[in-house]
């Protein structure tokens, strides 16, 4: 063997190691930050059935209440929560919180533990007693935490740390959502920002281990699974004037979010979110929690016309007030929802043999105007109602509806110039 052959050998070796112990490593972390969405999910539950007695959706236990404790229990939540902030201002007024976008973009992708595990154990109230917030948020948020703790542990020297926590992101969204791929695309597309082909062997596989924990720990399948598959008919044409639609709303309701801010300067602001809910829910229970229990709903085509405009009117003012007064969780899947009912409309209105279609393809089109990241809303869209076969329709109306919103406001909903991030 000659000298030049040993050379090119070690060389190889010397390139290859690195990326194998980087490929190593990122499984480690998707294996963390997995088990602490999991983790999370499960205390949710578990606090969720000492105020309600039942885990299963926060609306199916709404309806099941008497009215008094339907309107006190979100209050006592807030109560809680509000508890918690004080207690966090009091006893250690200098920890700083850091957003995890914010954090893998401008602090190389340090987020502090501790100030974490205080507004998680907030959210925790909130969001057990009924809050009109998304869950996911702060489980993707604690879950980034524990990667960021991780990989300042981290045995490689070549492997940054807000490269580290957007691999565990990748895997914390996947365990979340049960939708690893668009894991992956919530990365590139939201937490970086730019196109790192490179890590797209570490995040598939980090994303693919968060979501094997989730389906062992808490079971398999589509989260808002649609029966059978959707028919395609030219009434898919539809798709493409709902499109330009959603483009324009989403900007509107990135505003109104925004501008529910002023919300905070009422006294006990978390206070008057839970009355509002709790109210709101006397009407209609499925105002209670992220959505999720309406959003099926809407997706199986269990609701009719009224009853879409009714769930849909007092979901959206009980999460704005919600995010407006400073309840801690996210609005990715109240989100979601509005896209999925506004679509269902639609396809009632236009009397569309499978108004289904179009609410898949609304949930993806009002994702991709709110978030400017089209490709992992049409991903999201069909991961969790298990139609693939939409996707080819929905992915080139998501770009359309991202471009139009890009258009209106450069911002979105992860703007990581906000002060204050709506996730």
């Amino acid at each position: 063997m000659t000298t030049a052959t040993v050379t090119n050998v070690r060389g190889t070796e010397r390139a290859v190691t690195p990326w194998l112990a980087s490929t190593g490593w990122a499984i480690v972390l998707g294996a963390a930050s997995g088990s602490a969405c999991v983790a999370i999910r499960l205390f949710f539950r578990l606090l969720q059935w000492v105020f309600v007695q039942q885990t299963g959706m926060l609306p199916i236990a709404a309806a099941t209440l008497p009215p008094a404790r339907r309107i006190l229990t979100p209050i006592i939540g807030a109560a809680l929560a509000t508890l918690v902030v004080w207690m966090m201002r009091k006893w250690a007024p200098d920890l700083h919180f850091e957003e995890y976008v914010e954090a893998v973009r401008l602090r190389n992708g340090r987020i502090p533990l501790l100030s974490t595990l205080w507004r998680t154990a907030a959210s925790a109230f909130s969001v057990a007693t009924g809050a009109a917030i998304g869950r996911e948020g702060s489980m993707i948020q604690f879950a980034a935490a524990i990667s960021s703790w991780v990989g300042e542990r981290s045995p490689l020297r070549n492997l940054s740390l807000s490269r580290q926590v957007a691999y565990g992101a990748a895997a914390a969204v996947a365990a979340a959502y049960q939708a690893p791929i668009a894991g992956i695309f919530f990365v590139t597309e939201i937490l970086l920002g730019e196109w790192a082909w490179c890590d797209i062997p570490q995040l598939l596989l980090a994303s693919s281990t968060g979501w094997l924990i989730s389906r062992f720990v808490l079971g398999a399948g589509p989260l808002f699974p649609v029966r059978g598959s959707l028919l395609m008919t030219h009434d898919l044409l539809w798709v493409l004037p709902l499109a330009l639609v959603l483009g324009a709303v989403g900007p509107a309701y990135q505003k109104l979010l925004h501008f529910s801010a002023a919300a905070k300067r009422l006294p006990f602001a978390l206070l008057w979110s839970g009355l509002a809910v709790g109210v709101l829910a006397l009407i209609e229970p499925k105002v209670w929690g992220n959505g999720d229990a309406a959003l099926l709903r809407i997706l199986q085509n269990k609701t009719m016309l009224l009853g879409i405009f009714s769930v849909f009117t007092f979901r959206l003012v009980a999460t704005t007030f919600c995010v407006g007064t400073g309840t801690v969780g996210g609005v990715f899947t109240p989100t979601l929802f509005a896209g999925a009912a506004l679509g269902l409309a639609t396809g009632h209105l236009l009397h569309t043999p499978e108004p289904s279609i179009l609410a898949i393809c609304g949930m993806g089109l009002l994702m991709a105007a709110v978030t400017h990241a089209p490709l992992m809303a049409a991903l999201m869209a069909v991961e969790l109602t298990g139609q693939w076969h939409l996707l080819p329709i929905i992915l080139p109306c998501n770009l359309l509806a991202s471009l139009i919103a890009r258009t209106i406001s450069r911002e979105s909903l992860y703007a990581i110039a906000s002060p204050e991030p709506a996730q």
